[in-house]
């Protein structure tokens, strides 16, 4: 890529990775992977530097009610300071303070004065109820007007269930999905055991941006600084594709996947040197070489799957890319089994089963059935055994659901969004251990033992 290129010419590539390079000839089902790929992040002309960030326009939203009272409202107020500190000049911050009240202390302003927002937070005590969609939405109010050049993002951290003003979820992520058509996206941070997951998840899904949870400040900490490590390197945001399925196949995405209206499917923000993807399962009538509505082109192979990337980049421009049609030979059982799997997908489709049966332990979980619950963790465990990654989760989960099943519920369910949408690397490593600490690899591609744990202090 040239060194001057701009943002507007970022091209993704879209790859359709089947699990193998066949297709059943008396009908059957393949899963197949669908990647879209960003380039290497590019160089600002003649600095030989990485190419600098669109400025950041955050809001950052603290839950300040009762429940906040002391040591949970010190550390929520030092994380702010924390990603503060590490915004640029160019960027733009406000600080929105909520109980059943709405506070401003920090109107949005340039991010030149770090310590004249500690000053403005001095002091502040916690009190009242839990009107939450008020302090969202005071705080997504902030970033009205921005430029589509800039990131508008508003970063809401509560403990608590919202139980003041509008607190019907449905209409909640509305809202989220509202703004973000405005370019105003929602990341969300749970803290503590009390929070309401299902909201806070429901929350980002619709609002565009990430979910992060944690129980104490280094938890929090390194949410913050993963949500700034991904805001820096994204290069595509809004990604939506749309599968095109051939003669005789329909599409049915596995996992926990964000479907649209118009039948597209949302992926996550994509970052420099990373992949977003879907896992999709194609399932296949049967078909022959000489049937003219299965084959592709002449060539003796049947065509599947066609991919539709919309997106827009970091300057504001729409992006479109198709991916190549997905056209495999048509073959009987055994030499169909004969073919090798493709391991990475045949990965990927593991962590997506290993999201949906956790979803399942906790509903049972949430029906007090311990005994069920930790059978079927028993069994996930066998599952996991040639995933590394996996193993390690299932075996952090079957501690935490003995200690503490409404932790555990918690960690299960982020755990089904994260193994269905998580940013991937376009390098793949090996899984050694819990990578939280890896300073080597970006914070919003480490893959921790548990979604909870924040790093080492």
């Amino acid at each position: 890529m040239p060194e001057s290129t701009p943002f507007s010419a970022v091209t993704p590539t879209v790859i359709l990775s089947p699990i193998r390079t066949g297709v059943p000839a008396a009908g059957g089902t393949l899963e197949v992977l669908v990647r879209v790929q960003a380039p290497d992040m590019p160089m600002q002309a003649g600095q030989g530097s990485p190419k600098a960030r669109p400025p950041l326009r955050l809001a950052l939203v603290v839950d300040r009610s009762g429940s906040m009272f002391g040591e949970p409202l010190t550390q929520a107020l030092r994380c702010v300071n924390h990603i503060v500190g590490r915004l640029q000049p160019t960027d733009q911050v406000a600080v929105v303070l909520y109980d059943d009240n709405v506070q401003r202390p920090v109107p949005l302003r340039a991010a030149t004065n770090a310590a004249a927002v500690q000053v403005a937070l001095a002091g502040i005590e916690s009190g009242g109820s839990t009107n939450l969609y008020a302090g969202w939405e005071a705080g997504a109010r902030q970033l009205e007007s921005g430029t589509k050049d800039s990131i508008s993002r508003v970063i809401l951290l509560s403990d608590g269930q919202a139980n003041q003003g509008l607190v019907d979820q449905a209409q909640i992520e509305q809202h989220c999905a509202r703004w973000l058509a405005t370019g105003v996206s929602t990341t969300t941070v749970g803290l503590g055991r009390g929070f309401n997951e299902d909201l806070m998840l429901g929350m980002a899904r619709a609002g565009g941006g990430q979910q992060y949870y944690g129980q104490h400040a280094e938890d929090l900490f390194d949410g913050f600084d993963e949500e700034l490590a991904l805001l820096e390197a994204m290069c595509l945001r809004k990604l939506r594709v749309k599968l095109v399925a051939g003669p005789g196949v329909i599409v049915e995405p596995v996992g926990l996947v964000r479907q649209n209206p118009d039948q597209t499917i949302s992926l996550s923000d994509l970052a420099w040197c990373a992949e977003s993807w879907v896992l999709v399962r194609l399932h296949v009538a049967p078909g022959s070489p000489n049937d003219p509505q299965g084959v592709f082109a002449g060539m003796g192979q049947r065509a599947l799957l066609t991919a539709v990337l919309q997106a827009e980049s970091m300057d504001g421009h729409a992006v479109s890319v198709d991916s190549p049609v997905l056209a495999l030979d048509s073959l009987d059982p055994v030499a169909l089994q004969a073919l090798p799997r493709d391991e990475m997908v045949a990965q990927r489709l593991l962590e997506v089963q290993f999201g949906e049966s956790g979803a399942r332990v906790r509903s049972l979980l949430l029906a007090g059935d311990t005994t069920a619950a930790q059978e079927l963790l028993a069994r996930m465990e066998a599952s996991a055994a040639t995933h590394p990654w996996l193993k390690d989760k299932v075996q952090r989960l079957k501690e935490l659901a003995e200690r503490d099943a409404v932790l555990a519920q918690k960690e299960l369910r982020y755990n089904q969004v994260k193994m269905s949408s998580r940013l991937s690397s376009d390098d793949v490593l090996l899984y050694a251990a819990d990578e939280t600490d890896r300073g080597d690899i970006p914070a919003f591609l480490r893959r921790k033992s548990s979604e909870g744990k924040g790093r080492k202090t």
